[in-house]
């Protein structure tokens, strides 16, 4: 059996990230200005935990740099980070000021979901992209492999997006977003008022 934990550099900050979703950050405390060029300088991972009434979740994600914005002369740094994997904390020790932990990376078992379940969800994603018509270029949303290339697009709030990071396989995210979908459909069809549910949800 493969040997899936490693030690990793955590940054605990009051926002989820998913795999494979890309987000703008601003580094400005010396130590994760330390954290990122060591990130840099070496080409390594560190995780992203979601820290809530400064308790830090126990499932996070593995992320990477994907892009610096700007270098600032004291340090500082506009950059944008990609989600990689998720990960359980095993263990958490603080070391010259970071957090780090000896983690778990969890096995997705992608393969495992029911084809005829994934594209009857897709079907409903699609026409939910007509119904709010959200964009007239259908093809490009058309590519979901798995259950995280539904969120690429949707904004969620922290709590909420947490929470679907946090659900134990793929078949029970696609449980999830299967009935979010629903949810949203039906606000589209049944408003009981005015507001557009999307403003809130969708980027």
């Amino acid at each position: 059996m493969q040997n899936n934990s490693r030690n990793i550099a955590l940054f605990p900050i009051n926002l989820s990230v998913l795999p494979y979703e890309k987000v703008n950050l601003h580094i400005f405390e010396d130590r994760y200005k330390k954290l990122v060029n060591y990130s840099l300088n070496k080409n390594k991972t560190f995780g992203i935990v979601y820290l809530k009434n400064k308790t830090m979740s126990s499932v996070g994600t593995t992320v990477k740099i994907n892009e610096i914005f700007k270098k600032y002369d004291d340090g500082r740094f506009d950059l944008s980070i990609i989600g990689i994997e998720r990960f359980k904390i095993l263990k958490s020790f603080k070391e010259d000021e970071l957090w780090n932990a000896k983690i778990e990376i969890l096995d997705e078992s992608y393969e495992d979901i029911d084809k005829n379940y994934f594209n009857l969800v897709l079907d409903k994603y699609l026409k939910f992209i007509l119904l709010y018509k959200l964009n007239d270029n259908i093809s490009q949303y058309m590519n979901k492999k798995i259950s995280f290339d539904f969120t690429k697009d949707v904004i969620m709030p922290n709590p909420f997006k947490q929470d679907f990071l946090e659900l134990e396989n793929e078949q029970k995210r696609m449980n999830f977003i299967d009935i979010f979908l629903d949810n949203l459909i039906d606000q589209k069809k049944y408003p009981s008022d005015n507001s557009n549910p999307i403003d809130d949800v969708y980027n």
